[in-house]
């Protein structure tokens, strides 16, 4: 879960996030839609975390464990306009190692869905966050489990307001506010605010980092989404951030399972946040595919529902129709 993040603004109360998925294999993703009064099973393992969904969500689900079942949530927008997107940090720290076993826990698998499924706002959702309440477990995954469930997660909503939440020495370290509209991987994001400092004082149009290292993916997506137009018009506003997100992806390549953050882009999503609709654009398939929110019953009862995305390059345009009922995500756990 390497990738990239931004989230623009604009006229008209227009919000639109970006994120693309860097890593050295597909994860056969999948949009879920979990509705309102689903009860979901956390996966922490020891006094795991139980609750149910008080928002409606649509997510970017997917295996973790090539050619495996999915157990995973990666990115997601919920019915309030809540966007939650899952990114790798090998700074990142949740503190098992030392944590007792009194907080629930949750798997790092459910984190994005249990957030999207609690809260409406940036502001709620870090003022819960900022409790530490909760215990994330990092599950190693992948072939042999040799991946390191290291990861950092940034939150917007339809407001615009916007935070990154990273746990460094088992404690939260949030930067919370509208500013913070672009997200990477290594390193921290203090430092990566500092870096993008440094080249906020040159010529950027002339001198800009352009290699698929974090670092300068960060200075890049921080330049290109600030020189986007404030268009009124929702497609250009979608096309300028799709344009910035293509900017920053790592071309297709071969993989270096060493440097997960530097790995091909294998997806690319664009969250329309005022208008509720959810897009993803596979490097495999010759066409974007999409759901709108607006048009999804998400009242208690009406069910799990999915369709593969990842692995259909024949699917394209509004999926909504082709929904179809699913069972309940499986997690990713520890072992007993």
């Amino acid at each position: 879960m390497a990738c990239s993040r931004v989230t623009w603004t604009g006229p008209n109360q227009q919000v639109i996030t970006g994120r693309s998925m860097d890593w050295p294999y597909g994860f056969n993703s999948h949009f879920h839609v979990i509705p309102r009064g689903e009860a979901i099973e956390g996966a922490g393992g020891i006094n795991s975390l139980r609750f149910n969904s008080r928002y409606g969500a649509v997510l970017v689900s997917g295996s973790t464990e090539p050619g495996g079942a999915v157990d995973a949530v990666f990115d997601g927008m919920n019915e309030k306009g809540l966007a939650a997107n899952l990114l790798y940090l090998a700074e990142n720290d949740f503190g098992l190692a030392t944590a007792g076993a009194k907080r629930p826990r949750l798997s790092f698998a459910a984190w994005t869905l249990y957030l999207l499924s609690q809260y409406a706002t940036v502001k709620e959702l870090v003022v819960a966050v900022q409790q530490d309440r909760i215990q994330i477990v990092p599950v190693p995954f992948g072939p042999g489990g040799k991946a390191k469930a290291t990861v950092h997660m940034a939150v917007s909503d339809a407001s615009g307001d916007s935070a990154v939440i990273e746990y460094l020495s088992g404690k939260p370290v949030i930067h919370h506010g509208r500013q913070y509209q672009v997200m990477t991987n290594s390193p921290v994001y203090s430092e990566q605010l500092k870096l993008n400092a440094f080249w906020a004082t040159k010529d950027r149009t002339h001198d800009l980092p352009g290699s698929i290292q974090s670092p300068d993916r960060f200075v890049r997506g921080m330049y290109y989404n600030e020189q986007l137009p404030p268009t009124t018009d929702p497609r250009q506003a979608l096309a300028g951030v799709m344009s910035v997100m293509r900017n920053i992806s790592v071309p297709w390549g071969t993989p270096d399972p060493e440097h997960p953050n530097i790995s091909p882009t294998w997806w690319r999503t664009l969250l329309d946040q005022k208008n509720g609709v959810y897009y993803f654009d596979s490097a495999l398939s010759p066409q974007m595919v999409w759901l709108n929110l607006r048009q999804i019953d998400f009242s208690p009862g009406s069910g799990i529902r999915a369709i593969a995305i990842e692995s259909n390059p024949s699917l394209q345009g509004n999926l909504n129709a082709q929904l179809k009922v699913a069972p309940p995500i499986s997690f990713l756990a520890p072992k007993p």
